[in-house]
């Protein structure tokens, strides 16, 4: 029997979710959150074995953020990200961070419920590029700096702010831009940014752990 701790922010989608995990014999709901930010202190109190994490929780908090403090603290303790937004982004981090799977909200109940066995039984879960929305097509092309870039300009600052904060000079910064440009096929950032804001690609109000 595998515990399970489930954090969406959505009250109606968690019992749902809940639910269907526990009309399996092979799991058992521990606890049920709505923001990331407790996850760490509720994994230190019951120990479970898998924390099935959304991204965007309650009060904006950063779910891959707080998956990484949890990995941190406990290494043994399997994460699954879930979201229904497409940002690209979120996979490279998700990686990055050491998680274990990441999957869609559109995806079946069967095929939760098989992510999450298959990740306990030490296997890791990533979508692939065929089962992003074609609207992803657009930024596949970019290096991770280039989607750096544009994830920095969708903040609305402008060149300059995006030069200090990168910590780059504005003709590397211009060098990025015209390379954005040719991949994407737009020749307006603001364009761009309203563009990967509006079909979810780029989200940019997530709050991260206080260091």
């Amino acid at each position: 029997m595998y515990n399970i701790v489930v954090v969406e922010d959505h009250k109606l989608l968690r019992d749902m979710i809940v639910e269907s995990i526990e009309c399996e014999n092979d799991f058992h709901v521990v606890a049920s959150l709505a923001d990331a930010k407790e996850t760490a202190k509720i994994c230190e109190e019951l120990k479970p074995d898998v924390v099935l994490m959304d991204i965007c929780t309650e009060n904006n908090s950063n779910g891959i953020a707080y998956s990484k403090l949890i990995k941190e603290k406990f290494p043994s303790i399997k994460i699954v990200i879930m979201t229904g937004i497409m940002d690209l982004n979120f996979i490279n981090d998700a990686k990055k961070f050491g998680i274990d799977s990441f999957i869609y909200k559109s995806i079946s109940k069967e095929s939760l419920i098989t992510s999450l066995r298959s990740t306990m039984n030490g296997y890791s879960i990533y979508p692939n590029e065929k089962d992003a929305p074609p609207e992803t097509a657009i930024l596949q092309s970019l290096t991770s700096t280039e989607m750096l870039v544009l994830k920095t300009y969708c903040r609305l600052l402008d060149r300059k702010e995006v030069a200090e904060e990168l910590g780059i000079s504005i003709s590397t910064l211009k060098n990025h831009i015209s390379s954005i440009y040719t991949k994407t096929g737009y020749d307006n950032l603001t364009k761009l940014s309203v563009y990967c804001i509006s079909n979810g690609l780029i989200v940019t109000n997530l709050e991260n752990p206080k260091e």
